[in-house]
């Protein structure tokens, strides 16, 4: 278990404090050297197993815990993040994994889930890290693209332009980052998902963000895993 120093020096007071739990060393040793150059990420603590991560989150109240469920021995990271996040509702939890769990997915409330082997593309794992500090739903890309849309569910009445939108909303992807993608005006992601939400029957309200409610129905209503 390591804890940084308190006092930041080189990272920017409103970057993203941010706890790493992962039991294999060299393994959170190229997580840390990854996010290391990330003026926006900070790094606060490490720790290898999920009791030491409920401690430091209680001690450290970080902003996002990015989390290996599969810890060898003791308590789970499932366990943990789920103890992290009824002492700290708004604790963001970025779950790292091995394999897709979409019954954990979709039952978790939220939860980020990012695949081990596709952590060396950083840009997945800081859009993953702010967007749980935000409170969004952020799934790998790799695992959106095995997804298709269940048979007569409201997710087939979506047009192609609309997924398209719904799977970059998925991959933590701003406004700005979108509409550059998507050939579009930032003002119309906005109104299309009001329409992705009226075609899938979301009922929205002040509790649940937008983009959590669209990402939860889509993989609600598609298979591939």
């Amino acid at each position: 278990m390591l804890v940084k120093d308190k006092v930041r020096t080189e990272k920017a007071v409103s970057a993203t404090r941010t706890i790493i739990v992962e039991d294999e060393p060299l393994f959170r040793q190229l997580i840390l050297s990854l996010l290391a150059g990330d003026p926006e990420i900070d790094v606060v603590a490490e720790a290898s197993t999920g009791e030491d991560a409920i401690g430091l989150a209680e001690r450290l109240q970080p902003e996002v815990v990015l989390m290996d469920i599969e810890l060898g021995g003791g308590m789970s990271g499932i366990e943990a993040g789920f103890a992290i996040k009824f002492a700290r509702p708004s604790t963001g939890i970025v779950v790292l994994s091995s394999h897709v769990n979409k019954q954990l997915i979709v039952n978790s409330g939220g939860w980020s889930y990012l695949l081990k082997r596709n952590v060396r593309d950083i840009s997945s794992v800081t859009r993953a890290i702010r967007g749980a500090s935000w409170g969004m739903l952020v799934i790998d890309p790799q695992i959106t693209e095995m997804l298709n849309p269940r048979a007569n569910t409201a997710l087939v009445k979506l047009t192609v332009d609309q997924l398209q939108l719904l799977e970059r909303v998925a991959h933590g992807m701003s406004d700005m980052a979108i509409a550059e993608e998507m050939a579009m005006a930032e003002p119309d992601i906005s109104r299309q998902l009001v329409e992705i939400c009226q075609v899938l029957q979301i009922k929205l309200d002040n509790r649940v963000d937008t983009r959590v409610a669209v990402v939860k129905a889509y993989l609600d209503q598609t298979r591939g895993f």
